[in-house]
């Protein structure tokens, strides 16, 4: 698919002409590095865009709507497959924190699929979700919103790059609080309070510098807010509250389960979500239904899926598997799963169903037949890891400075797309991409980049 509309042709062309200098270029790029120095947004090495990723309406919207669908699916096979979310939990190998805040309360985990971050590759024009993030500790929402604010005022109205009024720039953040704001109101708070949670207490990545975008817009919203540490929580029989201020409702921006690599005490969450004084966004069951082996379960289930689902789900789901030593049919076929893997090496990639950011990726296609055949036994010794059928993406077009050579080029990269789906609606679009079409794995703690994509 050519992701590489007019629009963006066109704007590529005037950052790109002779009556721009190098000067110019360089410092939009050195601009937007300053503003996202504390996010966690790029490798030290990666590359840095010059504008956003401008996207067609119908695949934007197309992304959503995938998204939503194959939610609905994970929560319908979940259901199938275990009579509560302990169940559940313990059959994707959820490891539990030592202060647990799973529960099976259908009020507390009624919210836990309204915030999602699916990543998903378009490859041969085609949306496919490779994983698929739940729960309110999102990579992206803060990344992007600041991102567009810097895009926004240098391709303001009149810029003569590019006259970007006619493109949509969703909203993450107001989607978001609207989420949380009417999650406190079905347990009967009109005008809730809200404590962002971080995990660090001086400027950088996780704390009250970072999120505070997050608290602005609360507080213009006319909404009680606060950054907060969990540690300075205070959880009393009768309410949870941070230096006197009553909080109804806490925005976790963390995974409960790397809390202690913060050494966060998470009890006074604990104990609130035991008298029900303040409910915690999102409960824990979003980190299970985050489960890579749950797309594992819906791909294996899909010949028991209704025609227009099992169809669904073999056009956007990349066929995936839980790596066992066990039979399998690919496409049409009964085949030993390792062997498989061992013979279609390029068809395939491995990934642990419990890590996040790239960790423990290996693509055949990378890799030479021995190290992938050793990689293939380590991930089936280990049991926790899942196969999947690799689709290279379609290439993006953008122009990126890289700091190493100090020169701005437009090139091809291999972009990963990570729509943001609050409440049903599509929040925005984080995308990650490198400076070559050729990666196959792609974040930005590995030498890629995270930008956002405006919509044509």
């Amino acid at each position: 698919m050519n992701l590489y509309n007019s629009f963006a042709q066109s704007w590529d062309e005037r950052i790109m002409s002779p009556s721009i200098s190098e000067q110019q270029r360089t410092d939009i790029a050195k601009g937007l590095d300053e503003r996202l120095h504390t996010s966690a947004y790029r490798h030290e090495a990666g590359p840095i865009p010059l504008r956003p990723a401008v996207l067609p309406r119908d695949v934007a919207l197309e992304m959503r709507d995938v998204s939503v669908r194959l939610m609905g699916l994970v929560r319908k096979v979940s259901s199938t497959l275990a009579a509560d979310i302990f169940e559940l939990a313990d059959m994707v190998g959820y490891r539990r924190p030592g202060v647990c805040m799973l529960t099976d309360r259908p009020d507390w985990n009624e919210s836990a699929f309204q915030m999602a971050r699916p990543d998903i590759v378009i490859s041969g024009g085609v949306v496919r979700v490779v994983e698929c993030n739940i729960g309110s500790a999102l990579a992206g929402p803060e990344q992007v919103t600041r991102i567009d604010q810097y895009f926004r005022e240098v391709y303001a109205a009149g810029n003569p790059f590019a006259d970007t009024r006619s493109l949509w720039i969703p909203e993450v953040m107001r989607l978001r609080r609207e989420v949380v704001l009417e999650a406190g109101r079905r347990r009967g708070v009109i005008r809730p309070s809200v404590a962002v949670l971080g995990w660090d207490r001086g400027t950088d990545f996780g704390s009250a510098a970072y999120f505070e975008d997050v608290v602005r817009d609360f507080r213009n919203s006319g909404t009680p807010c606060t950054f907060a540490i969990p540690d300075d929580l205070v959880a009393d029989p009768g309410t949870l509250s941070h230096e006197g201020r009553r909080i109804d409702v806490a925005l976790r921006m963390f995974l409960t389960a790397d809390a202690h690599k913060a050494d966060l005490d998470m009890r006074p969450l604990q104990e609130s979500m035991h008298a029900d004084t303040a409910l915690t966004l999102s409960p824990d069951a979003a980190d299970v239904y985050s489960s890579k082996k749950l797309l594992a379960y819906v791909s294996a289930s899909a010949d028991d899926l209704p025609s227009a689902d099992r169809e669904f789900v073999r056009r956007h789901l990349p066929w995936t598997r839980l790596l066992t030593d066990s039979k399998v049919s690919f496409e049409g076929t009964s085949h030993g799963l390792v062997d498989l893997l061992i013979r279609k090496r390029e068809r395939f990639l491995i990934k642990p169903s419990d890590q996040h950011g790239g960790e423990g990726v290996t693509v055949g296609t990378s890799t030479t037949p021995d190290v992938w055949a050793e990689t293939v036994e380590r991930a089936l010794q280990n049991g926790s890891y899942i196969a999947q059928e690799f689709f290279r993406p379609d290439p993006l077009t953008i122009p990126l400075y890289r700091s190493a050579g100090q020169s701005v080029n437009v090139v091809q990269a291999a972009p990963v797309f990570g729509p943001m789906v609050i409440g049903g609606e599509l929040g925005g679009i984080l995308v990650r991409h490198t400076d070559n079409r050729d990666t196959t794995v792609v974040n930005a703690v590995g030498g890629g980049v995270m930008n956002t994509c405006w919509i044509a």
